[in-house]
């Protein structure tokens, strides 16, 4: 059995900060690499606060979720990576604007990350099929 691969990357998604892909897309699921808050115009990250930062990359994984055939409905599994687990609630309220019904299974956990960003969020997301 063959299944088809495809790495998302291009116009419309954001750029990495390393030697790694956006997204991949294998089968029907899509696997959404760690997008941090960083705003793709300028490549800094998208403010100082962490409630900023993780609005923009949620509106990251967006942007790799379309390129990718996919929209939010349809991730199962998300991982966010924060700098400080003390803003837990903010994670929370952020989280529950883009998944606002039936949330997917969720791991936050904390950890350093580069540059200044303060999170970093990935998923797995079924590709729509409609």
């Amino acid at each position: 059995m063959s299944i088809e691969r495809e790495v998302i990357a291009g116009p419309g998604v954001p750029a990495t900060i390393g030697p790694y892909s956006p997204g991949v897309r294998a089968g029907n699921m899509l696997y959404v690499a760690g997008q941090p808050g960083v705003d793709p115009d300028s490549g800094r990250p998208a403010g100082a606060s962490l409630r900023d930062q993780a609005r923009q990359a949620l509106q990251n994984v967006e942007s790799v979720l379309q390129a990718g055939g996919s929209r939010p409905e349809l991730v199962v599994n998300v991982t966010v990576l924060v700098t400080d687990i003390s803003e837990f609630a903010v994670v929370n309220e952020v989280f529950g604007e883009m998944f606002p019904h039936e949330p997917p299974a969720r791991m936050v956990m904390q950890v350093p990350l580069p540059l200044g960003l303060l999170i970093s969020v990935g998923c797995v997301a079924i590709v729509d099929s409609a």
